[in-house]
């Protein structure tokens, strides 16, 4: 789940790929800033919070495993499915997000939102049995989905009309943020102070962004939902077809991504050194975040082949690497590579989804590619914890691997068919 600047584009259009402010609401039509600056406390609030909802997730996705297998005595695959009931939560409610914003006002989707994440939170450090976290994990997925989509939108909707691609790149820098220091944190904290403190700190997190995403209240104009046209309730008011060609890829992507989310923490801790996991997540993150500027360049001016076919290899490589790490130094060799090549195919495959469609669908472009990434974290969470049961860590990322070829090898056909049309 990193995130991504034609995201929160996305979340700007209503299902039709229409902009928010080009609708007729009559009275209350929304007046967006003409002029002022882009660090005004809305922005500031909205993006504090996204940071904090993201590093959240970053922090249990980090920490979440090792509490399962060594607190609760669970397993590997139960570990997994804590990831998968998250994302389970994200399916079922990413498609309605916008709705939901469009349809409601704003401060009231906020106020919501974030208070049940503070809820949630809360509810974390009284937890006694396994169940009972896999039932707050949907719940976040749940309210994870809607809630940064709120923040991402409200962020967008207080930007001057001429700084907007200025200020979604601002906004990014949150999220890379979290996913920078997020799994960091978590280890940390939990080899420091154990699960209670560990879900202590989680609580002040989600009061935190409660806090930063209310305090300041947006003015009717903004927040008051708009009278849109009505559109009929069907596959095409959600979702692109032409984009699902590289959805289907995506999902190979995320499946073979949720093995390294999940299971690297729990390598690190068989081998005695669970925090060096840590140390794994911020090389892989940092990768990511300081050659994102290049990937984009070259994507413009190079074309989509020049990242995606090395950029497969580099992933495939990192996985190998991982698969044969008989110490936590070569899990942590393996970080960078893999996060060369994961950052290089994912946006590549999600800027190709968006330009196989019309420009008045790239809002359902969007929805269809991250939906299958949803997808693939939640299906490989649950599949790949019980390849480990079966024949363990090593050829469970070899296996890893080989799906992501197989990820390469649809890309290699369909390019055939779409790649001249949309490259």
């Amino acid at each position: 789940m990193v995130y991504d600047e034609q995201k929160d584009d996305a979340y700007r259009r209503g299902n039709d790929g229409e902009y928010n402010d080009d609708h007729t609401i009559g009275a209350n039509e929304v007046a967006e800033p003409e002029q002022g600056k882009i660090w005004s406390a809305e922005f500031l609030g909205c993006g504090l919070s996204s940071c904090l909802f993201y590093m959240s997730q970053y922090i249990l996705i980090a920490g979440l495993p090792l509490i399962i297998t060594g607190v609760y005595g669970g397993t590997a695959f139960q570990a997994g499915m804590a990831m998968t009931y998250f994302q389970i939560g994200t399916i079922l409610c990413r498609p309605f997000a916008g709705e939901i914003i469009d349809g409601f006002d704003k401060r009231k989707v906020l106020f919501s939102t974030t208070g049940i994440f503070l809820l949630i939170m809360i509810a974390f450090n009284f937890t006694t049995s396994m169940d009972l976290i896999f039932f707050l994990r949907l719940l976040h997925g749940m309210i994870f989905a809607i809630g940064t989509t709120a923040v991402a939108a409200v962020a967008v909707l207080v930007l001057p009309k001429h700084r907007k691609g200025e200020g979604i790149g601002y906004f990014s820098v949150f999220v890379n943020v979290a996913m920078v220091i997020g799994p960091f944190l978590g280890l940390t904290i939990l080899d420091l102070w154990d699960k209670n403190g560990y879900f202590i700190f989680l609580s002040l997190c989600a009061l935190l962004s409660f806090y930063v995403a209310n305090r300041k209240q947006l003015d009717d104009s903004l927040a008051l939902p708009q009278l849109a046209k009505k559109r009929p309730w069907n596959f095409d008011r959600f979702f692109e077809r032409t984009t699902l060609p590289w959805a289907v890829i995506g999902v190979f992507i995320s499946f073979t991504y949720s093995g390294v989310l999940v299971f690297v923490p729990i390598m690190m801790t068989n081998m005695g050194e669970g925090t060096m996991a840590s140390i794994f997540f911020v090389l892989f993150a940092l990768t990511i975040v300081v050659t994102r500027p290049w990937v984009g360049h070259a994507f413009d001016h190079l074309g989509a082949n020049i990242l995606i076919y090395p950029g497969f290899i580099l992933y495939g490589i990192g996985i190998i690497i991982l698969s044969f790490a008989t110490t936590p130094w070569w899990i942590v060799a393996s970080a960078p590579i893999i996060g060369l090549g994961y950052g290089a195919i994912s946006p590549a495959f999600q800027t190709l989804g968006v330009q196989a469609a019309a420009a008045e669908r790239a809002g359902a472009a969007n929805a269809t590619y991250f939906l299958s990434l949803d997808i693939g974290v939640g299906l490989g969470s649950a599949i790949l914890s019980l390849v480990i049961g079966w024949v363990g860590f090593e050829l469970m990322y070899q296996l890893n691997a080989a799906i992501a070829l197989i990820g390469l090898f649809i890309y290699h056909f369909y390019v055939k068919r779409f790649y001249q049309r949309v490259a």
